[in-house]
């Protein structure tokens, strides 16, 4: 499946510490009794705590946006986006948890397409290279499938968090999956989820195996990406962007026109679409705009993004019908041509609102390293 990746999993990255912000807030119920023990953490991160028993928290955040989660037993979830720099306190309210009677019919389903959708489930959402064989979702069963014949989309949910554990990386992974959904009509898949961190532990040879992974997944990332245009270092970082043309291959027209009427052809089939790029260096204003210190992806059309620090997987490389491997290469463009607006610490948003192609939606879940990752140095 050559799919576009959309990954409105809230994935955002961090390397840099700033100056740090305290945030105070209160979690309740609808009745405003305060709620202890409720989990607190930032997206895609190990930052986490735990209301007291007056249900009051505070957390220790750098500058920049997140989206903060709140979660108890017998309530649903609530997403809070927050700027760190806002000093007031949040009051989070959480609804009783309801469980719809569309999600208590569970859709008959054999243990053999079961087992099909799990492993098309597995490969666009942990991926398909090391890091993903060295990943295990412990609670595979709580996952439910449903295909639509009709509008050819197959979804994916679960009334439990994931519980992920990557070896590959050290991590467990506790993600509240939202959303997943493949079209083949519009051969886009989408991902939408939650995700805290927790590190795991191991010998300091262990440790250092994945220090390694954690570096590697981390520099040529679509994070990584977004803070070397943020701090405008594609160049020292690695990066070559160029503009890219998609078109309608006019040969593959008039190919199609002859065999309409009529015509016969011994010719091979010239391909639909034709690619190519512009040979030119990308100004920065080309990519995005500034407006009151704060900066936007604003742009037209496709860009190709060469990482030249890093090779590609020799399994990519092979499912691209190639043996040799060269560097990394992907394409980027903005859903609808919306704007995409970008901060310090590396969030983009919204999530939604940026398609990845080629090496970006190659690399999944199971590369993914949490916000808070700080690039250590021995």
């Amino acid at each position: 499946m050559n799919l576009k990746q959309i990954f409105l999993s809230l994935f955002l990255f961090s390397q840099i510490v700033f100056s740090q912000n305290i945030i105070k807030g209160k979690v309740i119920d609808e009745n405003s009794k305060p709620i202890s023990g409720a989990s607190i953490y930032v997206d895609n991160s190990t930052i986490n705590t735990k209301t007291n028993s007056n249900g009051e928290f505070k957390l220790d955040l750098p500058n920049g946006q997140y989206n903060l989660i709140a979660k108890a037993n017998l309530f649903e979830n609530f997403i809070l986006g927050i700027n760190a720099t806002d000093k007031k306190n949040h009051t989070i309210t959480l609804e009783p948890e309801v469980i719809s009677l569309q999600e208590t019919v569970v859709q008959a389903m054999s243990k053999e397409d079961w087992l099909y959708y799990y492993k098309v489930f597995l490969k666009l959402f942990l991926g398909e290279n090391e890091a993903a064989s060295k990943s295990k979702i412990e609670n595979s069963k709580d996952l439910r499938f449903k295909y639509d014949k009709q509008t050819k989309e197959l979804t994916a949910s679960s009334r439990k968090p994931l519980l992920i554990t990557n070896k590959y990386l050290g991590y467990k992974i506790e993600y509240d999956l939202i959303d997943f959904n493949v079209n083949y009509k519009t051969n886009y898949a989408l991902t939408l989820g939650t995700a805290l961190f927790t590190e795991l532990k191991a010998s300091a040879s262990q440790q250092k195996k994945w220090k390694k992974n954690r570096l590697k997944s981390y520099l040529g990332s679509v994070n990584h990406f977004m803070k070397s245009i943020y701090y405008n270092r594609l160049d020292e970082d690695g990066y070559d962007v160029k503009r890219l043309i998609r078109k309608d291959n006019p040969d593959y027209i008039k190919y199609k026109e002859n065999l309409a009427f009529g015509g016969i052809t011994n010719e091979k089939v010239p391909p639909k679409i034709i690619t190519y790029l512009i040979n030119q260096k990308v100004p920065y204003d080309s990519l995005k705009i500034v407006k009151n210190n704060q900066q936007y992806l604003n742009f037209k059309g496709l860009y190709s993004i060469e990482y030249k620090k890093e090779k590609e997987d020799l399994e990519y490389a092979k499912q691209n019908g190639s043996s040799l491997i060269g560097n990394q290469l992907s394409i980027f463009a903005l859903k609808d041509e919306e704007f995409l607006k970008i901060e310090e610490n590396g969030t983009y948003y919204h999530p939604g609102n940026l398609i990845v192609e080629g090496y970006f939606s190659y690399e999944k879940i199971a590369n993914m390293v949490p916000m808070d990752y700080k690039i250590e140095t021995d």
